[in-house]
């Protein structure tokens, strides 16, 4: 095909390009959003949380590899002659595209459809591991490097670990503010909590409390869950600027490829139209390499049962009004 002006193949390329690294960073963004609210989860929640975000993972991959190899297509188109199969080649391959950009608003949809229940799998799982917090290290884990990192204590608040099952019920001093939480609930600013937690106090029978009394003035009151609200809705407009962004440079493409057609109509005759003969019939160009013969055969020849004599001549110097095409 030709190209209607300077670089035009070029623009094309770095359109396929920007879609492909849109597609990229769609994956990399969902893998490192995924390692963030995975640390609120266990086993169980993280499966289904790499469930929710798999078809983003499909939407990804298929925005790189389709639009790499529309790359290579598009380099053969270029060496081609604009033909209908040329131009129904490009219309499917503009459908297929949109399709794809179609399938990422679905997985949006999906994810913005699901994020209460996966609010609710990580409120059941932080809950959960409150309760085995005591019993199970790898919850102690999760639950001291959640509250150091996202400076929160508790699901909703210091009070769920108060309502604990196994955490003593032991009476408050007379100011009426202190908490128990675990130590991880501390404020960066109060370097003494350290201190009370690795001393501690004895109870009757000479263990050493797992919590040590601490004040509303030196935890943090807010919750861990509404943090991870956030994180999921922070991703979900994330996602959804990359797709609109996919959406933009389709449409480009889908502008700039209607105006490569049109001039190649313009320029060529890609559809053929306007070459008929003095009846009204489109006539059939077939294009000849050059040196070669051709057979010219008359209308009269045409009509008669008796098959003509052939006659050679140099398709150079045949009549017509196209250098490299013969007319039948």
């Amino acid at each position: 095909m030709r190209q209607p002006f300077r670089k035009a193949s070029v623009y094309i390329a770095l359109l396929l390009i920007f879609e492909a690294f849109t597609g990229l960073l769609i994956i990399i963004i969902t893998a490192i959003y995924q390692w963030i609210l995975a640390s609120y989860l266990d086993d169980i929640e993280f499966g289904l949380l790499f469930s929710y975000l798999f078809n983003v993972y499909i939407f990804g991959a298929q925005l790189v590899v389709t639009f790499l190899c529309s790359i290579s297509l598009w380099n053969r188109l270029w060496k081609r002659r604009c033909t209908p199969n040329v131009r129904l080649m490009i219309s499917i391959w503009l459908f297929y595209s949109c399709v794809i950009i179609a399938s990422g608003f679905g997985t949006l949809w999906n994810l913005y459809y699901n994020i209460d229940v996966l609010e609710n799998s990580a409120e059941s799982a932080l809950f959960r591991g409150i309760d085995e917090y005591y019993s199970n290290p790898e919850w102690k884990l999760l639950w001291d490097g959640l509250q150091l990192r996202k400076h929160c204590c508790g699901v909703h608040g210091y009070k769920d670990w108060m309502k604990a099952d196994w955490m003593p019920r032991q009476v408050l001093n007379c100011s009426g503010k202190a908490v128990l939480a675990p130590i991880a609930c501390s404020k960066k600013s109060h370097e003494n909590s350290i201190s009370n937690y690795m001393l501690g106090s004895e109870d009757s029978e000479g263990r050493r409390e797992p919590f040590p009394s601490l004040t509303l003035d030196s935890i943090n009151t807010n919750g861990c869950l509404p943090v991870f609200t956030d994180v999921v809705w922070r991703y979900f407009y994330i996602l959804l600027l990359f797709t609109l962004l996919a959406l933009k440079f389709l449409i480009f493409l889908c502008c700039f490829i209607k105006y490569i057609l049109q001039r190649q109509n313009v320029g060529d005759g890609c559809d053929n139209s306007g070459l008929t003969d003095e009846d009204g019939r489109p006539l059939v160009m077939v294009k000849y390499p050059r040196n070669v013969r051709c057979v010219i055969v008359g209308e009269d020849d045409l009509a008669s049962d008796i098959a003509p004599d052939v006659a050679y001549c140099n398709c150079d110097d045949a009549e017509g009004e196209h250098g490299d095409y013969c007319e039948e």
